[in-house]
């Protein structure tokens, strides 16, 4: 499982999802389309390590859990 996980390496998540960036501020929106709904996505920003139970809520507005999360990740790592 994801560990210790940036927001940028939330951000390639999401990216390979099709969820891209919608507004920069003190935490950035990503929206689009997973799984035939729309998401929108809060990411705190410019963090090294998100804390688990904010990782969890990042996953469940992606519409993913975080076993798709780490195989996204170890694709495109």
């Amino acid at each position: 499982m994801l560990k210790n996980i940036s927001s940028r390496d939330v951000a390639s998540i999401l990216a390979e999802l099709g969820i891209s960036l919608k507004r920069r501020g003190k935490e950035d929106i990503y929206a689009g389309e997973y799984g035939g709904e729309s998401r929108v996505v809060v990411v705190p920003r410019n963090k090294k390590s998100i804390p688990k139970g904010t990782l969890s809520s990042i996953w469940r507005q992606a519409g993913i859990n975080a076993k798709i999360a780490d195989e996204i990740w170890r694709r495109i790592k």
